[in-house]
């Protein structure tokens, strides 16, 4: 991530001091340099301004009444997915234990009072920039993790491929290992004839077998865009035109995001493989869409070549 890459504007400071004084010279200082501020007056207060609005930084007083500023940096640390979350500490201690506590406590780091505004500026500036970079890292990683569980999956069904595994097991296997990459409650592969050929599903979540299958796939709105190739990806979050019976289907299986995507064999439709998000919509990455899609092609001549040899 370079420098240029970095607008202020988009970062949102969540100020913590039980001084209102000193909240609105935090604020105005943060301001004038051009980021978003919000306020808390408390430790309470700012976990819950934390869980609202998730703030890119948090200035954080040591020193309150009720719970401390150490105490609530360490509540702060243990709420989900915030590791790279830069808070500042600004404390009127400048002891050794008082530093030490702080970073035990979890700050990234510290200022002492009285404040010097262009020190403050200098380290908020840093802090943003490195938070910054450390998410754009952990995405970056994140996506070569993926990168390498698709590749896997791809030799492991050209190798199925070539050992003429059974239809059966090559599809089962596909599903189970597509599930994790894709971060998905409940994946299947329908033939057009109705039969689902797989289904792999987490612990907890029910299958579809008792459901008809054109249900399942909404064969009704999208058949045509399914013969043209096309994938369809619904988020819940939206309003669809949906039959009553679709919906009420749909809800019984809890989805957030469903995902379609027609399996094609010589430009005929042969089947549906289906992915079903329950916890949150996925986001689909381009380079995602376009490995399913291959990797769809793949099981599917892979398949019909095991038909053949049958």
């Amino acid at each position: 991530m370079n420098k240029s890459d970095f607008k202020r504007e988009d970062c949102l400071i969540l100020i913590v001091d039980d001084d209102r004084t000193m909240r609105n010279l935090l604020k105005i200082a943060m301001e004038e340099e051009g980021y978003r501020a919000i306020e808390a007056k408390n430790g309470d207060q700012c976990l819950q301004e934390y869980k609202n609005h998730k703030p890119n930084l948090v200035l954080l007083d040591a020193i309150m009444p009720e719970m401390d500023g150490f105490t609530c940096c360490q509540k702060l640390r243990s709420l989900e997915d915030n590791n790279n979350l830069p808070i500042l500490m600004i404390t009127a201690l400048d002891d050794q234990d008082s530093i030490d506590q702080a970073f035990a406590a979890g700050a990234t780091d510290y200022i002492t009072k009285p404040i010097f505004w262009s020190v403050l500026s200098q380290r908020v500036n840093y802090l943003l920039f490195m938070g910054q970079t450390l998410k754009e890292l952990t995405r970056v990683k994140s996506h070569l993790t993926k990168y390498e569980q698709w590749q896997r999956l791809e030799h492991q069904i050209s190798y199925q491929w070539q050992r003429s595994f059974p239809i059966k097991s090559l599809f089962q296997d596909c599903l189970e290992q597509l599930r994790n990459p894709v971060e998905a409650e409940r994946l299947g592969i329908h033939r057009m004839d109705g039969k689902l050929m797989a289904e792999a599903i987490a612990p907890g979540y029910p299958s579809v077998k008792t459901i008809e299958w054109k249900k399942i796939t909404l064969l009704r709105l999208y058949q045509s865009s399914y013969e043209q190739g096309e994938t369809i990806v619904l988020d819940f979050s939206e309003k669809f035109a949906l039959s009553e019976e679709e919906k009420n289907t749909l809800e019984q299986l809890s989805l957030k995001s469903l995902t379609l995507i027609p399996l094609l064999l010589k430009d005929k439709l042969w089947g549906i493989l289906w992915i079903h998000h329950c916890q949150a919509s996925y986001q689909w990455e381009t380079w995602e869409m376009e490995s399913l899609r291959h990797l769809s092609s793949l099981v599917v001549i892979s398949s019909k070549i095991t038909e053949l040899a049958l």
